[in-house]
């Protein structure tokens, strides 16, 4: 949140107004922490339905939106993927605990 509060919040272009939507986005570090929360969700748009990161590519760059993309990439295939790898050996390992107990039921 802070290398987006220090690149993307600071003043951009007089007169870009794809700039200015940006910087309301990332203007101080708790502003920008919330944008990346909802970033991270799904729900990066602005007051008026448009993707941020439009604006962002428009104003600074193809990097940030591909730092953007990596970003969403880490988080919702490598952090969920093993979010559900818990839940999955949770589930094997209760299963694996019940069949012993109905093995130990009919000895």
């Amino acid at each position: 949140a802070i290398i987006f509060r220090d690149t993307l919040g600071r003043d951009g272009v007089e007169g870009d107004a794809d700039a200015e939507i940006v910087m309301a986005y990332f203007e101080n570090v708790p502003r920008s922490m919330f944008t990346i929360f909802r970033c991270s969700f799904g729900d990066c748009s602005t007051k008026g339905g448009t993707p941020l990161f439009e604006h962002v590519t428009e104003s600074y760059g193809a990097l940030w939106s591909l730092s953007y993309s990596v970003f969403l990439f880490i988080v919702v295939i490598g952090l969920f993927n093993v979010i559900s790898a818990i839940f999955v050996e949770s589930t094997l390992a209760s299963a694996a605990s019940i069949a012993s107990v109905r093995k130990q039921a009919k000895l």
